[in-house]
């Protein structure tokens, strides 16, 4: 399999005989629109586990693109409450709610995910007494949801995967703070019985997600270049020209350019890496791929919307 930007999947990143799959639903970052990449949304999927791993805008029809039926999905986990992260959940909630979809759904995230249900919950608008009179429609399924709340150093399980989630520093709040109490962004390390997995989230360079990444099999890492994206917030979106030198040091401290990508796989030591939450245009994509090369030896791939790895 290749990708859009001629580069070869790994076989260590995508191996059909694994029991488990990565799927990249979505691999575009916010907030600018694609024609073609949705916003950040995965799957990891395999014979007794679906999970969802961020849920952003459109996750639920790809989840149908890629063969996954809802009723399948049994458990969310969010890195983090940015919109492009979580606007799918309200489709997810939604949809479970209108199909009158039986069965448990939990969703683990970082603190005020359950403000964030609740909210999403709270707005669904239901006429009363609607299929009130069709046999199997008077439950309530959406009492079924539990939200797990999770936080730096955080471990949980499901049948066949083992989660531990650590604080990263999307966020730029001093530690200990009211402010990086509440708000959190998590990067999160799946073990599973036949690889270990290591999705950053959305992060800044930082010495916990390359400790959780230690000898994992796959980085799944997000990605950005301060310059190009700067330039194009500023060509697409009304942003004052005084606010672009503000926003692109944000961009400097809080997510990866393709040196920081590299060096962390290389001191981690990872056996492949896959970029998603990619805004770079295809252009830059090679320039992007050779700075990574020039820190790690293994493979990488640039996923497109429903790759699996």
């Amino acid at each position: 399999m290749f990708d859009d930007f001629g580069g070869a999947t790994p076989k260590a990143a995508c191996d059909q005989r694994d029991a488990l799959a990565w799927i990249t639903l979505g691999t575009m970052s916010g907030p600018i629109p694609s024609d073609s990449r949705h916003q950040p949304a995965n799957a990891l999927v395999g014979d007794a586990t679906t999970i969802v791993v961020d849920c952003g805008d459109g996750a639920v029809d790809q989840l149908r693109k890629a063969g996954i039926p809802l009723p399948a999905v049994h458990a969310v986990v969010l890195s983090h409450l940015h919109v492009d992260h979580t606007a799918g959940l309200y489709g997810l909630l939604g949809r479970r709610l209108q199909a009158r979809i039986p069965g448990p759904l939990t969703i683990h995230g970082p603190p005020g995910t359950l403000r964030v249900v609740n909210a999403i919950r709270s707005s669904f608008d239901f006429a009363p007494g609607l299929m009130a009179d069709v046999p199997g429609f008077t439950s309530q399924p959406e009492a079924e949801v539990t939200v797990v709340e999770i936080t730096d150093g955080s471990e949980f399980s499901f049948t066949d995967v083992d989660v531990t989630a650590v604080a990263n520093t999307h966020y730029q709040h001093p530690e200990g703070s009211p402010e990086a109490i509440r708000y959190q962004s998590l990067s999160l390390r799946f073990d599973t019985p036949t690889r270990s997995i290591v999705y950053t989230g959305d992060t800044g360079p930082c010495e916990k997600v390359e400790r959780l990444a230690a000898g994992a099999d796959v980085l799944v890492s997000e990605i950005t270049d301060p310059e190009q994206v700067t330039a194009r917030l500023s060509r697409t979106l009304p942003i004052p020209v005084e606010a672009l030198g503000a926003i692109k040091r944000r961009f400097e401290r809080e997510h990866l350019t393709a040196d920081e990508v590299g060096l962390m796989a290389r001191r981690a030591d990872v056996g492949s890496v896959v970029i998603t939450h990619n805004p770079l245009e295809p252009e830059n994509v090679a320039r992007a791929r050779r700075a990574i090369a020039s820190h790690f030896s293994g493979p990488v791939v640039f996923a497109n919307d429903l790759d699996r790895f």
